[in-house]
């Protein structure tokens, strides 16, 4: 079987998931974001842990559009409008600094959310009685989709304990470290970054990140993009992900 027929028996399941469960908990559903990549191996998966849309549950939500699709508001404007969204806004002018864009370009990437469900905070979610099973059941969705069809060359969580934790707790990843970034870039990235603006070496601030292997793909948790942290911050963690995915052909 194909990835487009293993994908669309994917997206059918799910969708009749969350036209059940969605109306159980009376929650908006938003799974992607961006576009699938079915016809080649996207280069990275970029996934947030639920989506930040605090509303009830609609009939559209368990359409198969938006699977197909991704959300009309990331295509916006030939793609100016996400530049509004801070989660992607972030890590895309990390990258444009450390000149590595190709892994938030169109067709390149996947970018989703590990549990299909809106609410303004996880705990909120959970609250909701029969959501700690929903939530499972989506994990274990996002897991298959990621392992089996898409089979990306790596994945970047967006917030360490809310995402890559919660991830790692449930499927247990290998070889799993936390790593301080500016103990950790490799000479050539280093060299990059002090010609191009650290003259006076690459900052020694405390930027910690994850990585491990879900399955045999490599995975790695940053912080939120929302969170509240430096620019040197964000510097550090796009070369870091500039030198890791150097390493894999990206």
């Amino acid at each position: 079987m194909n990835n487009k027929a293993m994908y669309d028996k994917w997206v059918e399941k799910v969708c009749a998931f969350l036209a059940k469960e969605g109306k159980n908990l009376n929650r908006h559903c938003a799974t992607f974001q961006s576009k699938p990549i079915l016809d080649k191996q996207a280069d990275v998966v970029f996934l947030g842990y639920n989506p930040h849309e605090d509303w009830a549950y609609y009939e559209e939500d368990s359409q198969p559009k938006r699977f197909y699709e991704g959300n009309p508001s990331f295509y916006e404007n030939k793609g100016k409008e996400r530049m509004k969204w801070k989660i992607w806004r972030k890590l895309y002018d990390a990258l444009k600094w450390a000149e590595y864009t190709k892994p938030v370009e169109d067709g390149n990437f996947i970018f989703f959310n590990a549990v299909y469900f809106g609410s303004k905070t996880i705990n909120d979610l959970k609250s909701i009685p029969g959501a700690t099973r929903a939530i499972d059941q989506c994990l274990n969705y996002t897991n298959e989709v990621i392992q089996d069809i898409f089979k990306p060359k790596c994945v970047v969580c967006f917030s360490i304990p809310e995402c890559f934790d919660n991830l790692n707790s449930k499927f247990g990843f290998k070889d799993v470290q936390s790593v301080q970034l500016h103990e950790n870039l490799s000479p050539h990235i280093v060299d990059f970054a002090i010609n191009k603006s650290w003259k006076a070496g690459v900052p020694k601030i405390n930027c910690i990140v994850k990585s491990g292997l879900w399955g045999n793909t490599p995975v790695y948790g940053i912080p939120h993009p929302s969170a509240q942290i430096s620019n040197d911050h964000w510097g550090l963690i796009a070369l870091f992900l500039r030198g890791e995915m150097e390493k894999l052909g990206i």
